[in-house]
């Protein structure tokens, strides 16, 4: 369970967690908070494995996690979202034991009001036909989800570069060129609380931008990833203008041009068996006016 700023809501987080049955640790990250939220985890949670990093470094922060973990599959949710039911944990076990080569498990998630949170739909399917089937994705929710732990850090876990924004599919690229199989299933559900705090509004509109510029060329051939990049600028500066951001939305195109070399550095493109079976994982996208108008619907953060 990761932590910034929230120590109410964190504390909710846990409670959900220790009703768990099935689990063999519950462990906090916290992300160098000083609200006190360690000294609530010490106090109220003496059973809680507490991993205090010595600064925020945002979505890495799972990566030490991880590596800590003592199971073999590591849940991992945010700290404003909570499990449904006291078995969550054994049906992920279940889903794993259904799919021997799945590396993440993503978890069906609600809202506040209880229904399926299309603002989380990441995946390449219309959520009103597939939410309620299992199938496999191309997408890994960070902070909805379970992993084989070999195979997170086979793959060297999430990119700290990006800080926040983008890393699952970062990684989710990473798992398919490897071989294995993403999974969303409905048996899975948490509800997603949406905490505001300790989130500016700006930063979305920033980093989503910058990121979708580094995954693009850290993993994509150089045409699919101008492609992609065009792509996601021009989503991004629509989503930005209509909440008032085209500055944060400038900040990221800038500063992606300007960081480039870390994600060059690091570049892998993806292998042309993987580029294929993604493109079959999302042969059941909606159509382009679809997207179109779910994004007319719905607003970022």
């Amino acid at each position: 369970m990761l932590n910034y700023q929230r120590r109410d809501a964190l504390r909710r987080a846990l409670q959900s967690a220790r009703a768990q049955r099935g689990t063999t640790e519950i462990l906090a990250v916290d992300n160098a908070s000083s609200d006190g939220s360690v000294e609530m985890v010490r106090a109220e949670f003496p059973d809680v494995r507490l991993l205090c990093l010595q600064e925020n470094i945002a979505a890495a922060a799972r990566n030490a996690g991880i590596a800590t973990a003592k199971g073999d599959v590591v849940v991992t949710i945010d700290n404003d979202v909570l499990l449904s039911d006291a078995d969550a944990v054994e049906r992920v076990q279940d889903v794993f034991a259904r799919h021997p080569r799945a590396a993440v498990v993503n978890f069906a998630i609600v809202g506040p009001d209880g229904r399926l949170s299309r603002r989380d739909w990441c995946h390449p399917r219309d959520p009103e036909v597939w939410g309620a089937r299992e199938f496999l994705t191309d997408y890994v929710l960070e902070g909805a989800s379970a992993c084989r732990r070999q195979a997170f850090l086979e793959v060297g876990g999430y990119w700290p570069p990006l800080f926040i924004g983008h890393e699952g599919w970062d990684l989710a690229f990473r798992l398919l060129d490897r071989g294995w199989d993403l999974v969303y299933t409905p048996d899975v559900r948490v509800r997603h609380s949406v905490e505001t705090s300790a989130r500016p509004s700006s930063r979305i509109y920033y980093t989503f931008t910058r990121n979708a510029v580094w995954v693009a060329l850290r993993n994509l051939p150089a045409g699919a990833a101008a492609a992609s990049i065009l792509r996601d600028l021009a989503l991004m500066a629509f989503a930005a203008a209509r909440a008032g951001q085209l500055p944060a939305w400038a900040r990221g195109v800038r500063d992606a041009v300007r960081g480039r070399g870390q994600a060059l550095a690091t570049r892998r493109p993806l292998s042309a068996a993987t580029l294929a079976r993604r493109r079959a994982l999302r042969a059941h996208r909606p159509n382009l006016a679809a997207r179109i108008r779910r994004h007319l619907r719905e607003r970022l953060i």
